[in-house]
């Protein structure tokens, strides 16, 4: 008779918890402590040396400190190590730990250094952590369902294969929700992650493992992947940058999902990004994979150049409502500070509508609901267990393929393939008279941060997986005492905008207090280059401006 899940539950945590070495175990975790980011720096595990790694330096200048001698690999990699010790202990963000593989590695890779008197390869001795369902031979993708925990990776997967050609060092896997389905990170395999600036509210998802850990700065560069907002959900729930590639960059061959094999979402593809601490870190990780040339190592990988000369001024196009979901009012206030901030460093804001983006969105959900849910389904019974409460909120239940299936594709995808020719018209070839828009800003949600099991949508989101435009997430600033005082001024306008609002109800709006937010950027289908170069401007420009500093427990830029 196959386990329960609460077996298989207990087992796989004591195995996860025993890699932590004592002397890296906390004395004592204080439960009313809801910010938890300055611990490392407190519990005196860390060294001097080692809070310096973790702390002071970029992914890029790890790499090039290693290169130079000024930093061992054995040294940085034990610092992430304990880090992300600390950070499992705290926020419960880790699946799998290989630090014993990871030191083994460090140790090797100096040794290369030394006899060959120049680094492996253009990541030489840089830990990368990844989101659980990228393949790492001898350790489990469980996706957060207990059915697929003792199914071990016999290969590594592509990405991880290409890290270690380049002389990266692969050390943990993070945490997802229970089948990668949820955008707040909890299953019954692994427990809930907690969010490490502040513990009640939502750390995201489905690659909500890697943004508490790297919040945590237990990582300085994490991979996730993105079907709905996956990566950029995350990134703006704990402070950070992603990045949502155009589809056919990023290698996924070797990338586990629940999905029955083939079944792409019909026409929405899953994409593979980066998560970091800063900008600069995201657009380097492009630059490097395209050194590595994953189109050779993956057939879905498509030859492509990366590489784009950075605009000065730049013309953006600020979308202010999607037209499925007015924002709250703190969003509100932000996108017009972001607004006041661009315009003011001499960028030309331009305020869009995007009239075809509500039945862009009743495509997208069609084509999502069109999946069959019997596989998960039945790998979750062959355990006993049951669906999460935010998947029950959700209303997700057991359905095989309909009768009328394929016709349903058929139409969904035309349907598809006509909103990406009014989505390139309207924001990409706009007619005379209207200057040529670089980037479009966007909320990444209609509400800031909400508290756990709080999303209340992907529409802002998951739109550009549907048209395969790239996107990311830029942190700006936490909510205010000032912003709580608002009210929504607009008209409903619908039952997503009805469930956005709801959130803004008095018993629940003081729980946004301090809560982070961020601002979408959106670019060009492949031009993810430009998109990068344009993030890091508007970063810049945002760093440098008053109302949109980020607080204290947001990354220091």
């Amino acid at each position: 008779m196959p386990a329960k899940w609460e077996e298989i539950s207990a087992r796989k945590r004591q195995v996860r918890d025993s890699k932590i070495p004592k002397e890296w175990r906390l004395a004592s975790i204080d439960p009313a402590r809801i910010n938890v980011t300055g611990v490392p720096r407190e519990c005196g595990i860390l060294t001097a040396e080692e809070l310096n790694i973790t702390e002071d330096y970029e992914a890029k200048g790890i790499v090039e400190a290693v290169a130079k001698g000024t930093l061992k690999a054995e040294a940085v990699v034990i610092a992430f190590c304990k880090r992300a010790a600390i950070a499992q202990q705290l926020t419960n963000c880790l699946t799998e730990i290989f630090f014993d593989e990871a030191i083994e590695r460090g140790q090797f890779l100096d040794r290369y250094m030394a006899e060959h008197g120049k680094p492996l390869g253009p990541l030489h001795g840089l830990p990368i952590s990844l989101k659980d369902c990228i393949s790492v031979s001898g350790y489990a993708s469980s996706v957060g369902i207990s059915a697929r925990a003792d199914t071990l990776a016999t290969e590594h997967s592509v990405l991880a294969s290409l890290f270690l050609s380049a002389g990266a060092i692969l050390y943990v896997k993070t945490t997802t929700p229970q089948g990668q389905l949820a955008f707040d990170t909890h299953s019954y395999l692994w427990g809930r992650t907690l969010n490490p600036l502040n513990t009640t509210l939502n750390v995201g998802g489905s690659t909500g493992g890697e943004g508490a850990l790297l919040a945590m700065r237990g990582s300085v560069l994490g991979m996730g992947t993105d079907m709905g907002g996956s990566i950029r959900v995350p990134a703006a729930c704990c402070g950070l940058y992603g990045v949502k590639p155009t589809s056919r960059r990023v290698p996924r061959q070797g990338s586990e999902t629940i999905e029955i094999p083939g079944y792409f979402y019909g026409g929405i593809t899953t994409v593979a990004g980066p998560l970091a601490r800063t900008m600069g870190d995201c657009k380097w990780f492009f630059e490097v994979l395209e050194s590595l040339e994953p189109w050779r190592h993956d057939p879905q990988v498509l030859p492509y150049t990366f590489k784009t000369p950075p605009k000065k001024r730049l013309n953006i196009g600020l979308l202010k409502s999607d037209g499925v979901v007015v924002p709250l009012p703190p969003v509100v206030t932000m996108l017009g500070e972001v607004d006041r901030a661009l315009t003011a460093a001499g960028h030309n804001v331009e305020v869009i509508d995007l009239p075809e983006f509500p039945a862009a969105y009743w495509t997208t959900l069609g084509l999502i609901t069109l999946n069959p849910t019997n596989n998960f389904f039945n790998l979750m019974e062959s355990t006993g267990e049951s669906p999460t409460p935010w998947l029950v909120q959700l209303g997700l239940k057991r359905k095989g393929h309909k009768p009328d299936a394929l016709d349903d594709s058929y139409k969904l995808i035309h349907a598809k393939e006509q909103h990406e020719i009014v989505f390139q018209k309207t924001l990409w070839e706009r007619g005379e008279g209207k200057l040529p828009l670089d980037v479009v800003l966007c909320p990444v949600s209609g509400h800031p941060t909400p508290k756990q099991d709080g999303w209340a949508g992907p529409d802002y989101a998951i739109v550009w997986n549907l048209v395969d435009y790239p996107a990311g997430a830029i942190p700006v600033r936490t909510v205010t005492k000032k912003d709580l005082g608002e009210e929504i001024a607009a008209p409903s306008l619908g039952r997503f905008d009805d469930a956005n609002r709801a959130l803004w109800n008095p018993e629940f709006r003081d729980s946004f207090l301090g809560a982070p937010m961020a601002v979408q950027a959106v670019g060009r289908k492949g031009d993810d280059g430009a998109l990068c170069n344009a993030m890091q401007v508007i970063d810049q420009v945002l760093r440098g401006f008053a109302s949109t500093k980020p607080a204290a427990q947001l990354p220091k830029i």
